[in-house]
């Protein structure tokens, strides 16, 4: 009975120093960037969507330099628009872009 004992106890403070030994699981960091824009931008190929898609790589790449970060894994880049509207006499698109951005 002793034995069974002292082995328990053995085994209770080993697993309590594996646990406290083994490393914590290293998790990333993450942030949601966010861009809009409103204009006239039928004219271009890839119009008013591709206009706030770029800006919104824009945010992402000057938070790198600012931060230092190296490199950053991002989610899809999520774009909704609203109607055309007129706005001195042109057509103008309302559009937003939203992405998680990993580091």
């Amino acid at each position: 009975m002793r034995v069974l004992r002292g082995a328990i106890i053995f085994l209770a403070i080993g697993f309590a120093a594996s646990v406290m030994m083994t490393p914590e699981r290293a998790e990333a960091r993450c942030k949601t960037f966010e861009a809009s824009h409103n204009g006239t931008d039928m004219f271009y190929d890839d119009g008013t969507e591709g206009t706030v898609k770029n800006k919104l790589l824009w945010y992402v790449e000057q938070w790198q330099i600012e931060k230092g970060v190296k490199r950053v894994r991002m989610g899809k880049v999520r774009i909704k628009c609203g109607q055309w509207f007129y706005k001195y006499l042109l057509p103008h698109r309302n559009c937003k872009a939203k992405a998680r951005v990993c580091y």
